[in-house]
């Protein structure tokens, strides 16, 4: 992958499994029924429980991962309390420090990866914008598609919701969905998104290398430009509840030009790598 991606070992990290996820030991082989959502936190406080609450109604069969990426405010406290109210298998990854977005995403991925038995890997954002309640028709949206990638859209005919982003944020996803499909020729409006789910193919080689920073576009562009097929899916985005965006003001020009010059550089390399 581009120069933004990173090979690398799950970083020294407490876990916290929730009283309903101990038993037998974990299936080894692929369960179709059996699904994993990432949930990354960083200083999300404010909007961790309500989060993981509107995930614990999800149906049978869905668990969840929270991973808290070093925070310096109360998440950590707040998800080891919200996995022990969860009625499903939930758990909580404390990385030692702040390792980024990227980082703390293969976090789930490697944890999907060891513990086996898992059929889509789901990354759901902590920041309350994201309704839990469309997870599974992103799974289903996968299985009748046979996609390897399914990102929620907040731009496709159909999505719904209060937030659209900033003008210069939209500017940015704009810019990446013209490069990526000019370069990989697959199609998309949104592919910042951080509402998506992997299929097997993909989260398997995301468990291996991942984007360290900003890892959306650059991980999109990779399962286009590798054969694994890649769509979307409308999706409610709702206003951020709490917290701060990483990607603000000046950033949005850095973001934009690490991100593309990481997708150039993959472009240029072997399939595969």
């Amino acid at each position: 992958m581009g120069p933004g991606l990173a090979t690398m070992t799950a970083p020294a990290a407490a876990v916290l499994d929730a009283p309903a996820a101990a038993g037998g030991p974990p299936a080894q082989a692929e369960d179709a029924d059996r699904h994993l959502v990432v949930v990354p936190a960083f200083n999300e406080e404010a909007t961790l429980a309500d989060t993981l609450a509107g995930l614990d109604r999800l149906p049978p069969g869905y668990e969840l991962l929270v991973v808290n990426d070093g925070s310096r405010d109360r998440t950590g406290e707040v998800a080891e309390r919200a996995v022990r109210a969860c009625r499903r298998p939930a758990r909580v990854v404390h990385l030692p420090a702040n390792c980024g977005i990227g980082a703390a995403v293969q976090t789930g991925f490697l944890f999907a990866r060891d513990r086996g038995g898992y059929g889509y890997v789901i990354q759901c954002d902590a920041d309350g914008q994201h309704d839990p309640g469309e997870i599974p028709r992103l799974v289903a949206e996968c299985r009748r598609r046979q996609l390897d990638l399914c990102v929620g859209s907040r731009f496709l005919p159909g999505a719904a919701g209060g937030d659209r982003s900033t003008f210069w944020r939209r500017v940015g996803i704009r810019f990446f969905a013209g490069l990526i499909g000019r370069l990989s020729g697959t199609r998309l409006t949104d592919p910042t998104s951080g509402f998506r789910c992997a299929g097997p193919r993909a989260w398997a080689r995301f468990a291996a290398s991942y984007p360290d920073d900003y890892p959306e576009p650059e991980s999109v562009f990779w399962c286009a430009r590798n054969g694994l097929r890649v769509g979307e899916v409308a999706v409610r985005m709702r206003a951020r509840a709490g917290g701060v965006s990483s990607i603000r003001h000046w950033r949005t020009a850095y973001y934009m030009a690490k991100v593309a010059l990481a997708i150039l550089v993959d472009r240029v390399r072997a399939r595969g790598a």
